[in-house]
């Protein structure tokens, strides 16, 4: 799809266009904006400001605009910091890889400056950030809130270094991962054997095999495709993705881990800005983005995903989906069947000059620590 030159184009901090031309653009973003969701909305992504803005930043992310973290989180961030800069940050957001490329790719066009903002999971990539990929082992989650701030005080320590290319805003955890599947309801592990599960990454995607199932991978953009073609016959996703793609109506069967059980999976994401951008903001607007980046934000996101997971869990509730409950015993059991899959981990970071055990134990650590905090 090609897109508007005027939407997509960033203005530095000096430069100097009419309000009239300012304007003008806005009306192109617009149109731009709902020609590309395909009027799945009928207002901009973003209120703009009145008075011309100094700095337009663009946010590029991978989901429509009738997911959680559009509506819920994005978008109200965006208004936050234009409304705190008193119009003079401009952030326009594009969702579903609108401003073009795959998911994997949101990072390094962060880096190359096609996008000022990205929301991005680097676990995508695998291999490429291997201490934050820590965080796709199996069960080490609670749920979203608590063990994003375990992510965030993870990547801010030991994780530093791995994301000093850009400017971090937030780290938070996925909401808990569940199977999802078409007629055939998961209450012990004998019951995946022989199905064909999509899992969120490559380890979990091996869990899923050592379970007994066919573990197969696929972007998550893809997962209503495959399900409606019978390519897979289930996924290992969380509830909140549930409205973006309808899985509602494409699967019935939804298994849950009893509540004091850890659960099956998350994958680590991250919503960062180009450093160099950032760097090149005057004092008083960093410290507008430093106001809305950080711990808060991290506890905020995840509570986004807690909240999107009871939206999506209700619309399978309406559509009259079977729910089934994982026992804790049961839960413990999947986990040490898994079990090597840490081992091996530990010994891929070993190879890779870190010290494996001290990442994968302090994970664990954090998750505890913020579950007993809730």
């Amino acid at each position: 799809m090609t897109r508007s030159p005027t939407a997509t184009k960033t203005l530095s901090s000096d430069s100097q266009s009419s309000d009239s031309r300012h304007a003008k653009a806005r009306r192109i973003s617009r149109r731009h904006a709902i020609a590309l969701i395909g009027g799945a909305v009928a207002a901009p992504a973003v209120i703009r400001d009145l008075k011309a803005a100094e700095v337009t930043l663009r946010l590029h992310h991978m989901l429509p605009p009738v997911s959680t973290a559009h509506k819920t989180m994005f978008q109200p961030w965006a208004e936050k910091v234009m409304k705190e800069s008193g119009g003079r940050i401009d952030v326009q957001i594009f969702p579903a890889m609108s401003l073009g490329g795959k998911p994997p790719e949101l990072l390094d066009q962060l880096k190359g400056g096609g996008a000022d903002f990205v929301w991005a999971l680097p676990h995508y990539q695998p291999g490429r950030y291997p201490v934050l990929e820590t965080w796709t082992l199996p069960f080490l989650i609670t749920n979203s809130t608590q063990t994003s701030q375990s992510i965030h005080e993870y990547m801010n320590t030991v994780g530093a270094k791995e994301f000093a290319f850009c400017k971090p805003i937030a780290w938070w955890a996925q909401s808990p991962g569940l199977f999802m599947t078409k007629g055939k309801k998961i209450e012990k592990m004998e019951d995946l054997k022989g199905l064909r599960i999509r899992g969120g990454n490559q380890i979990i995607t091996e869990a899923i095999s050592m379970m007994g199932a066919n573990g197969v991978f696929f972007p998550v953009t893809e997962v209503a495709q495959n399900l409606s073609k019978g390519v897979a016959d289930g996924v290992a996703l969380p509830y909140e993705i549930v409205p973006a793609f309808k899985l509602h109506e494409l699967a019935n069967c939804f298994a849950e881990v009893a509540k004091g059980g850890r659960n099956f999976y998350t994958v680590p994401m991250v919503f960062a800005m180009n450093l160099q951008k950032y760097e090149k903001l005057p004092d008083d607007l960093r410290k507008v983005i430093d106001a809305n980046s950080g711990a808060a934000m991290a506890r905020k996101f995840g509570a986004d995903f807690d909240a999107g997971d009871a939206f999506g869990r209700s619309l399978c509730e309406k559509a009259g989906a079977t729910f089934t409950t994982i026992s804790v015993a049961e839960a413990k059991r999947w986990r040490d069947t898994v079990a090597p899959l840490t081992a091996q981990w530990i010994d891929t970071l070993n190879k890779k000059g870190f010290d494996g055990k001290m990442l994968v134990e302090t994970a664990d650590r954090l998750v505890d620590k913020y579950a007993k905090m809730a």
